[in-house]
């Protein structure tokens, strides 16, 4: 569930990323990261920042990725600088 609204699949977009909860993710990782959710944000009006989660989100409990190796402050650094 994700803002009070069930079957988030059917209404998401999916990024799978490589990496652990112990493995940090890599620089690269990040930078093209930020660079796809600029895209997506560009061409999905709904899609903002705010609205990037991960799976531990939507379904606590049941799911743990990206993990706690993920860097979640980087990520929102990196979306505010410009990495196009």
């Amino acid at each position: 569930m994700f803002e009070g609204r069930k079957r988030c699949n059917d209404y998401s977009i999916g990024i799978e990323m490589e990496g652990t909860e112990d493995t940090p993710y890599n620089d690269k990782q990040y930078t093209q990261l930020a660079r796809l959710i600029r895209v997506l944000i560009k061409n999905y009006p709904n899609l903002s920042e705010q609205r990037i989660v991960g799976h531990s989100t939507i379904a606590p409990g049941r799911k743990t990725d990206p993990g706690k190796s993920f860097d979640w402050d980087r990520l929102r650094r990196l979306l505010d600088d410009d990495v196009s």
